[in-house]
């Protein structure tokens, strides 16, 4: 848990619970910016995001909730969430106070369901793309069917061997359509529900 000015290094004046786990600081060296201001082990990639998020969650009235990057002092990065809030006395801004905790986990996770995710639609394309082109051959076994239908109607009689071919790829095209329909319907389904 925190409590800082609202002010351009976010200066700590109270600070307990996991910083020590969480970054690897001491939260006396972080407290009245003693060693590090909070802005200053703050991920520069982040500064700006993070700055703009507590502003407009401030001018709203409302609580923010965000994930960003800190430097750690091992020199590799700690992610944390962050749920803070302003608390304003007698209309006036006093400070902002909030509970930061580690979100490697949850960074970690989100990177493996995302890489998942694209895995799967990657594999989707394939498959849908593959239905295509099961759909085209369909459309040319029905025209293959109705000309053999014709070729059966022009030699009557003689026809008949052209009627029956002719049927039982009419029967093939539309099973293979009904298939290519399934398929293309169950990876419509698993793409919205992902």
């Amino acid at each position: 848990m925190y409590r800082c000015r609202n002010d351009a290094d976010y200066t700590m004046e109270h600070m307990i619970g996991g910083v020590n786990a969480i970054m690897g600081y001491d939260p006396e060296d972080i407290i009245g910016n003693k060693v590090h201001s909070f802005v200053g082990l703050t991920h520069d990639d982040d500064k700006e995001r993070v700055f703009a998020t507590v502003d407009a969650a401030i001018e709203r009235g409302e609580p923010w909730d965000m994930v960003y990057r800190m430097k750690h002092a091992n020199g590799g990065v700690a992610w944390i969430r962050e749920r803070g809030s302003a608390v304003f006395e007698n209309g006036e801004l006093s400070h902002l106070q909030g509970l930061v905790v580690s979100a490697d986990e949850e960074v970690a996770a989100q990177a493996d369901l995302e890489k998942l995710l694209n895995e799967t639609q990657a594999a989707n394309g394939e498959i849908i793309d593959l239905t295509k082109k099961i759909t085209g051959s369909i459309r040319q076994l029905t025209m293959l069917a109705i000309n053999a239908r014709i070729e059966a109607a022009r030699l009557g009689d003689d026809g008949r061997g052209f009627t029956i071919v002719a049927e039982e790829m009419k029967r093939l095209a539309d099973q293979n359509a009904q298939w290519a329909s399934i398929i293309s319907k169950k990876m419509t389904q698993s793409n919205a529900s992902t």
